[in-house]
């Protein structure tokens, strides 16, 4: 096999090959992406619960129950934002990864085209690039919203544990 047909074939599988990593990556945070959107969903529900339930809970404050909710979530959504953003970055390399590798073909018979798809490829590597980045970014603020409330359970529980306390010591007094 001559150089130029090593070449061609190097130059045509390689698109095929970055195209299939941005899929597999784009499955991957379509997948998360349906996972923040079940909990959001699951934070509303959670709220009109509570909204409707005119009756109060000793341990839970309603409101402070209703602002942990609000803030999880704005948290949630951003996430949510994030792997949005991260999904239009690689469906938009995919999209540039199959004019690259159209371009390439075209090269074949027009020299200049070859510029083409090596702009078209530089485009898909710098876009799924930040499709990783905005992936990487939602994977750092993913644990955010368990540590909020982790910190609200713990004050909740805190509070059970003193009513619990004061109810035993006036008991005792009796």
């Amino acid at each position: 096999m001559d150089t130029f047909h090593a070449d061609m074939l190097a130059l045509s599988v390689t698109p095929g090959i970055l195209i299939s990593a941005c899929g597999v990556v784009s499955t991957a945070l379509y997948n998360r992406m349906g996972v923040i959107l079940a909990r959001i969903r699951s934070y509303h529900q959670r709220k009109v619960e509570l909204l409707s339930n005119h009756q109060h809970h000793e341990v839970v404050d309603p409101q402070s129950l209703l602002d942990l909710i609000d803030s999880q979530i704005v948290a949630v959504t951003a996430k949510a934002k994030m792997v949005r953003n991260g999904l239009y970055c690689l469906l938009a390399a995919i999209i540039a990864f199959l004019l690259c590798s159209v371009f390439a073909g075209i090269a074949m018979v027009y020299d200049w085209f070859g510029l083409v798809a090596l702009a078209s490829g530089l485009v898909a590597v710098c876009l799924f690039i930040t499709g990783l980045g905005w992936a990487l970014r939602e994977v750092t603020c993913a644990i955010s919203p368990l540590e909020e409330e982790t910190a609200y359970l713990q004050v909740l529980s805190s509070q059970h544990t003193l009513k619990r306390q004061e109810r035993a010591k006036l008991k005792i007094a009796e």
